[in-house]
């Protein structure tokens, strides 16, 4: 029986060892398949990214190795133009003075406090120790004097110098500002300076502003301050603290095509002037000359020369002048192009206006007339849109007036009035020049002009008169040359041909009309 007892315990205890080895050997088994799999795992991953990314590299434009160092070259190494600062500007420990509004407390003694305003004479009054002079010194310097002075009654008195208000700066702002003039500032920064002279205008050179800082030995410090590549990179503007007697001077820039990207940013930023009335002075070549006054928003040449009417087909608009008057009293005047926008259908450089301004817009010069386009520019928007034509003829019954849109030819006028046809070749077109002070005539044959003579079918200009018929046209002729001659302005000559009609020497007596 206890043999039987030992053999079941030797099955079990084999049983038992049995399965403990099974557990270790799966165990075993399991881990180098584990770990196997993960070098595996590992060496194919790689594999996969090493073939992903020759092929990604395949398919991706290699630049070439100038155009990658030209890329580099371009990246700018030093974005912000206003690190160098004059070492008279840099930030300079407060000095307290007048109108300085001051906190004074002084541990454990309440009743030593103080806080007010320094006076003309830079003096506080405190208690226990008096009258104190505090003009010209620092803050921690303020706080020194006073401990020594109460070290007299309170043995190592803990004070504490607090400046609550400072006193406003007074700055002079000229240049290219709305309103230029001296300035007390609250904030003695460049930015309030230039917010207190009502903004900058839009000829302003925001990368050239100047401080001018009157020094104690008599000479002066400058500092250019470029306000323009902040805005357009948004990197953080300088930060000077301005002084009592500090110039800040905005320059002119010359108004280009090239800069106006940077003049559109300029006009959108915080500190410029806010648009207003516009008022300016439009003569040459416009059909009204005077004053206009613009809105606010539109004050550009466009709509200076639509406020006059328009331009003449004698204007030169290649050459238009804006002639303005600066801070210092001198004059620039900036060249503006009109003409070749609309030629090459590009867009128009409208040139923005100031207070001021006066605009002239010359004559075509006669040398310069080959390649301009009078069919384009009539159609223009910057052309008086009709003109105002008289006819003086028989057929017609007299004197005949009308409008007719600007660009319109010798025929085009015809058209509106009754001809004989034996008077076709017998025409006269007269026509005031100012400069000559006296009207000028061309005969014409409108029967070649139908034949397509282009010589003889000109462009027709405000106030142009056309006479029609042999002996009409010589008894006008004679009466220009010899009694009416010189015309003082075109309102003289439109008069002379209104008393034709209506006066003494009446063109249309029934005698007249027999010498036809």
């Amino acid at each position: 029986m206890k043999s039987t007892n030992n053999v079941k315990f030797t099955q079990q205890k084999f049983s038992s060892l049995h399965r403990i080895a099974l557990i270790l050997a799966t165990f075993y088994s399991a881990t180098w398949v584990l770990t196997f799999t993960a070098i595996f795992w590992g060496l194919t991953a790689k594999f996969s990214e090493r073939v992903l990314a020759d092929s990604v590299s395949q398919n991706l434009p290699t630049l070439p190795l100038d155009k990658r160092q030209q890329q580099q070259q371009d990246i700018p190494t030093n974005t912000n133009p206003n690190i160098e600062i004059n070492p008279e500007f840099r930030s300079r420990s407060y000095l307290l003075g007048p109108a300085d509004q001051i906190a004074i407390q002084v541990q454990r003694f309440s009743e030593l406090n103080f806080a007010g305003q320094i006076s003309q004479e830079g003096l506080v009054v405190l208690p226990l120790i008096g009258t104190v002079n505090l003009r010209g010194i620092t803050v921690e310097q303020a706080k020194q004097v006073i401990r020594d002075r109460l070290n007299k009654f309170i043995k190592n008195p803990d004070v504490t110098v607090s400046l609550i208000v400072q006193r406003p700066v007074t700055v002079t702002v000229t240049g290219q500002v709305a309103r230029p003039g001296f300035y007390p500032l609250q904030i003695p920064q460049i930015s309030a300076a230039i917010f207190a002279a009502g903004g900058t205008n839009s000829t302003a050179d925001l990368r050239g502003v100047l401080i001018r800082r009157t020094l104690a030995n008599g000479t002066f410090a400058e500092q250019k301050i470029d306000l323009l590549t902040p805005l357009q990179t948004g990197i953080a503007p300088p930060v000077l603290r301005l002084e009592d007697g500090d110039a800040i001077i905005v320059p002119y820039q010359q108004v280009t095509v090239d800069n106006k990207s940077d003049r559109d940013v300029a006009a959108r930023y915080s500190l410029a002037a806010a648009q207003g009335l516009v008022q300016v002075t439009v003569t040459g070549e416009v059909a009204k000359p005077g004053f206009y006054n613009l809105p606010a928003g539109s004050g550009r040449i466009s709509a200076a020369l639509v406020a006059a009417g328009g331009a003449t087909l004698k204007a030169d608009l290649r050459d238009v002048r804006v002639r303005r008057i600066l801070v210092d009293g001198s004059i620039v005047e900036e060249p503006i192009d009109l003409y070749t926008p609309l030629a090459n259908a590009t867009e128009l450089f409208d040139f923005p206006l100031q207070n001021g301004d006066a605009i002239v817009v010359p004559q075509l010069e006669a040398s310069k007339s080959q390649d301009y386009d009078f069919n384009l520019i009539s159609r223009s928007t910057l052309i008086k849109p009709r003109i105002y034509v008289r006819v003086l003829s028989y057929a017609s019954g007299g004197l005949s007036s009308f409008y007719i849109e600007n660009g319109s030819r010798f025929l085009d006028a015809l058209n509106g009035v009754a001809v004989n046809a034996a008077d076709l070749r017998k025409i006269a077109l007269f026509r005031f020049d100012r400069e000559q002070g006296k009207a000028i005539s061309q005969k014409l044959d409108a029967k070649a002009a139908l034949q397509g003579d282009v010589s003889q079918n000109p462009l027709l200009e405000d106030n142009d008169v056309i006479v029609i018929g042999r002996n009409l046209v010589e008894r006008v002729g004679y009466a220009i040359n010899t009694v009416t001659q010189p015309f003082r302005d075109v309102l003289g000559f439109l008069l002379f041909f209104q008393q034709l009609r209506n006066g003494a020497q009446n063109l249309f007596a029934p005698n007249s009309r027999s010498n036809k």
